[in-house]
């Protein structure tokens, strides 16, 4: 007979801790190879007020998510404050987030409340979720911790 003590404990932090990678990489809307944001920079929606393409000399990688930025200053404002610029709901659509799923953003269609960066799936989309702001944010708050290590292909199942 054996034992469960230790041995299935040990079991299950591994367990756990190897689901919070590979989750992780589902947190953050990523074009596939890892960058967030489509490759557009994340400072420069607040600093400039539109989306700015970043570049790939000016790259940080946090939590195993890669950010690109359009200057080198934008780059080290980000790594002194990546929650400051990250994007809500990690870059999901945030009407999508609101629905319970997890939607594709055009850089284009984005919003800055309250100093957080909300993305959306389009200009379209934008112009619902604007009619009730305030709702949808809440409603996509309590939401997100539920939903956000759930892969995108398994909300749409």
């Amino acid at each position: 007979m054996r034992a469960k003590g230790p041995t299935s404990a040990i079991a299950a932090f591994f367990l756990l801790v190897s689901a919070t990678i590979t989750h992780a990489e589902d947190e953050t809307n990523t074009d596939g190879s890892g960058i967030a944001l489509n490759g557009f920079d994340p400072v420069a929606y607040f600093e400039s007020g539109k989306p700015v393409r970043g570049r790939p000399d000016h790259a940080s990688k946090i939590e195993g998510i890669t950010y690109l930025f359009a200057s080198r200053e934008n780059q080290i404002a980000f790594e002194k404050a990546p929650d400051r610029f990250r994007p809500a709901y990690g870059g999901w659509c945030s009407y999508g987030v609101r629905v319970g799923k997890k939607y594709a953003t055009d850089p284009a269609a984005w919003t800055i409340i309250d100093g957080r960066l909300f993305l959306h799936l389009d200009l379209g989309t934008k112009k619902v979720w604007s009619i009730d702001r305030d709702k949808n944010i809440e409603v996509a708050d309590r939401l997100w911790p539920q939903i956000r290590t759930i892969s995108k292909k398994a909300l749409d199942d």
